[in-house]
């Protein structure tokens, strides 16, 4: 049924600009083929980047690619790229700034995708100074990725949902007066739109923008008519495995992914021998290019992370 919904809903969209950088092809399918050639893909962004589980979908559904490209997860809960942070945050926000330098210098990406905004508006309504924190921080990512050579992806925010924490009671402002990730604006979303909105626009000049915040906008109104309370994510913020899915599967569409292989979607089994792969690898390269928050796992060492990732493979059933 979900891969069915996937199918349907997703091939009737046709969200978000096809703004293309020079450096690529214009059709589709000249972009696929310039983008896999291109390795590896490195994904940087927030909370539902470093869960991973868009990239594990997307890696597993690379594996009938050649050339595949190599993908990193280099996410950080928490992160920003405004470098703001609330008040009663239990510590200063990690900001992409803080490490992106050494994340190119050590991966040397073919892509960068980026996925920032959540925690950007700081969790309080729309105002105008957070805004263009947000926007000046995206403008300098975007500039140190090309200067670095990598074709530049961006993802908007997905949506913030306040049902879920309206019904848990934990709407803000607090006592204080003052918003956090535990005390979100009702409205948040609004920042999140605007921000999309902006996205949308490539100031950044990204080879690519892909629209999650409106297809899972769209995806969760088409839910709702059979389940009212419907909402991807427990919280507003963290979304689930659906709307993981959902994810992958647009960026491999707007990316311009053969009809054949979208087909094939990947099986479980896949999918979690290639998030093994990706939690080993991402502990590995956060820790050697500069942990910017604590509670990061320790990571391996890159060169023995390498050798173990290449060693996932699926297990063989029992006789």
């Amino acid at each position: 049924m979900l891969r069915r919904l996937l199918f349907l809903g997703l091939l009737v969209l046709l969200l978000g600009p096809h703004s293309l950088l020079a450096q690529t092809a214009t059709s589709e399918e000249n972009l696929w083929s310039a983008l896999r050639e291109r390795t590896p893909w490195v994904f940087l962004g927030d909370s539902n980047t470093y869960a991973g589980g868009y990239i594990a979908i997307l890696d597993a559904w690379l594996a009938s690619e050649s050339p595949r490209p190599k993908v990193l997860n280099l996410g950080v809960a928490s992160e920003t790229a405004s470098g703001l942070s609330e008040t009663d945050h239990p510590f200063q926000r990690p900001c992409v700034h803080e490490r992106v330098s050494k994340v190119l210098s050590m991966t040397k990406p073919g892509v960068v995708f980026i996925c920032y905004g959540m925690n950007d508006g700081i969790y309080q309504p729309p105002q105008a100074e957070v805004m263009q924190a947000y926007q000046q921080g995206m403008l300098a990512l975007a500039e140190k990725v090309r200067a670095s050579g990598a074709l530049l992806v961006c993802i908007t925010p997905p949506p913030f949902e306040a049902a879920p924490v309206k019904a848990s009671g934990k709407l803000g402002p607090t006592r204080e007066g003052r918003y956090a990730y535990f005390a979100p604006a009702a409205d948040y979303d609004r920042v999140i739109q605007q921000q999309s909105q902006w996205c949308r626009e490539n100031a950044m000049g990204a080879g690519k923008v892909v629209d999650i915040h409106a297809m899972l906008q769209h995806e969760r109104e088409l839910r709702r008519e059979q389940t009212p309370s419907f909402a991807f994510s427990k919280d507003g913020v963290h979304f689930g495995s659906e709307a993981h899915a959902l994810v992958a599967e647009r960026l491999l569409i707007e990316l311009g992914a053969p009809q054949d292989m979208l087909e094939q979607y990947p099986t479980n089994a896949q999918i979690e021998v290639s998030a093994k792969k990706m939690r080993i690898l991402r502990d590995a390269y956060l820790s050697a290019t500069g942990k910017n928050r604590p509670g990061l796992p320790a990571g391996l060492p890159i060169w023995y992370a390498e050798q173990l990732a290449s060693q996932q493979t699926l297990e063989s059933p029992a006789p």
